[in-house]
């Protein structure tokens, strides 16, 4: 070999061209490792906007949610939630002592007059039974038991033509809020006698609501308990069912006047306007209770007493 064809160390020289072949490897090299790296930082960036649209889609969907329940609880409320509005009744429990009525709605229930109540067919209404008991009595008068339960359809029924009787031997103050029977046992419209006092020189009148109509499981939330004289006389005469009326010891009623299902779909408001007019079949059937429980209230609890009102019985 030549002497030019070594270096200074004496190792053989390398060609140019070989140096030109790495010099190119290296780049390429260099080259390669630059695409990678752009390629991983796309891959990167793709998987940072999905994620990034994701989330948004996440978002959106959960707020069209919020949306949705608000809209629906507004519409809820429009229609007249609760016992309130037009008084139709919905899902939810009355308060105990009910929602107020108008003070006209109550004045007219208890101004019905007693030849209109006498002018209702009385044939397809029930008349309370003939018992034998010890008299329940309270600050010297005979007792008027009424046993009933929110919930309960039948006590429901019952109420109208109870509240418009009463209102002819007395007073309530305050005047019996509306509420209705539970959801699931019919729903109709109604008055409620707790929380009032009633007033009268001829009888007292003792209203005992077992249970409200806000379910608890398979019952209902206990609302008031009985006495054990109470509790006798109830058991005496029924299997603790609903509702139970005591006549002073002489009449008692143990289940409604009526069909309680006439009422069902009917809101409180249209209730209260047939009372009254025996033309249907809502306003004849409590009108025709009622006249039955004066007439019995008079002959078990008054001693015929108003003159005025057990007169005309």
């Amino acid at each position: 070999m030549a002497s030019g064809d070594k270096n200074s160390s004496g190792a053989p020289k390398r060609p140019e061209s070989a140096k030109k072949a790495s010099g190119r490897s290296a780049q390429a090299q260099s080259q390669r490792g630059k695409r990678y790296a752009e390629r991983q930082a796309a891959k990167q960036q793709l998987a940072l906007e999905a994620r990034r649209r994701r989330n948004q889609r996440v978002a959106i969907i959960s707020i069209g949610l919020v949306l949705v329940l608000v809209v629906v609880l507004v519409v809820v409320k429009i229609s007249g939630g609760g016992d309130g509005g037009n008084g139709s009744s919905t899902g939810v429990a009355s308060p105990p002592a009910g929602t107020p009525v108008p003070a006209a709605t109550m004045t007219r229930l208890a101004s019905i007059p007693l030849t209109t109540l006498k002018a209702a067919p009385t044939s397809q209404v029930a008349a309370p039974s003939s018992i034998s008991d010890k008299a329940l009595t309270e600050d010297g008068k005979p007792e008027l038991l009424y046993i009933g339960a929110e919930f309960c359809p039948i006590c429901a029924a019952e109420r109208w033509p109870l509240y418009v009787a009463l209102s002819k031997f007395g007073t309530f103050s305050p005047e019996p809020g509306r509420i209705h029977s539970a959801v699931r046992d019919g729903d109709i419209p109604t008055l409620t006698f707790y929380k009032t006092t009633y007033t009268s020189p001829y009888l007292t009148f003792v209203p005992e609501e077992i249970e409200t109509n806000d379910p608890n499981g398979d019952t209902y939330t206990t609302l008031q308990k009985l006495t054990t004289a109470q509790q006798n006389i109830w058991l005496a005469h029924t299997s603790q069912t609903f509702p139970f009326v005591d006549f002073g010891g002489k009449k008692d009623l143990t289940s409604a006047q009526y069909d309680p299902t006439t009422l069902e779909g009917s809101s409180f408001d249209s209730i209260a306007s047939d009372v009254g007019s025996n033309s249907n079949s809502i306003g004849a059937s409590i009108d025709a209770s009622a006249d039955v429980l004066v007439e019995t209230i008079c002959d078990t609890l008054t001693n015929h007493q108003p003159a005025n009102v057990c007169g005309s019985s």
